[in-house]
């Protein structure tokens, strides 16, 4: 079976880590979407038009927004995880399922996969500074950021998070927010890619069938 996988960049560097198979090709999506799901809509549906020759595309993604909502099977099955968005997947990784928990209101979640593909919130905040001075910098910082009082940091292994993982801490410090890391391994983002795709955790539509927001139902967390 020939499989093409489509992913968002942020889980880049932990899905290019699991070696693919040569029935597999993988391809990914800029973070720059993430904020756009109208725009992330017709970029996927866009590539899966245009995948030819494959038994099964699997969008490595949930809802995202209401991305995924209307996204059709043109030429062949698709397959989506049935969650809400990438936090999901990350913090459903380590038991290589959807797991039952509950985004917590107020957390800021990154990761390196965020952290290298985002605008650097420590940058931004660095220009602003320099521009206008501190006061309106923190001004700036706390209406952007207010609303945050946590910062969870979701370690994948990788052997060069330690770098982005000290700016988190550095993040977390200047929006006046707690600090917490959790480390997850990448079972689920495993099986996304190899299965097996149950329905409990993927939605599974076959060629010209169209995903509706509710085939994520209440199993998407």
């Amino acid at each position: 079976m020939k499989i093409k996988i489509i992913a968002c960049e942020v889980m880049k560097e932990e899905i290019l880590s699991i070696e693919p198979l040569p029935n597999e090709e993988f391809g990914f999506v800029t973070m720059g979407y993430h904020l756009h799901p109208k725009k992330l809509a017709k970029e996927l549906q866009e590539i899966i038009d245009k995948s030819l020759g494959y038994d099964r595309v699997i969008l490595a993604f949930g809802l995202c927004g209401g991305a995924a909502r209307g996204l059709k099977a043109t030429n062949c099955a698709l397959t989506i995880p049935r969650v809400h968005d990438c936090i999901s997947i990350f913090l459903s990784s380590d038991k290589g399922c959807v797991c039952d928990f509950k985004k917590e209101m107020g957390t800021l979640y990154l990761s390196r996969g965020w952290m290298i593909t985002e605008k650097s919130i420590l940058s931004d905040h660095q220009r602003v500074l320099e521009k206008y001075g501190e006061k309106k910098a923190l001004s700036i910082l706390n209406r952007m950021y207010g609303d945050y009082k946590k910062v969870l940091f979701i370690g994948t292994g990788s052997l060069l998070q330690d770098e982005v993982m000290l700016q988190s801490k550095q993040i977390a410090k200047l929006i006046n927010a707690s600090y917490e890391i959790v480390e997850e391994k990448t079972h689920f983002i495993e099986r996304i890619i190899r299965g097996p795709w149950d329905d409990k955790n993927f939605i599974n539509i076959d060629k010209q069938e169209i995903l509706t927001e509710e085939d994520f139902g209440i199993n998407a967390k």
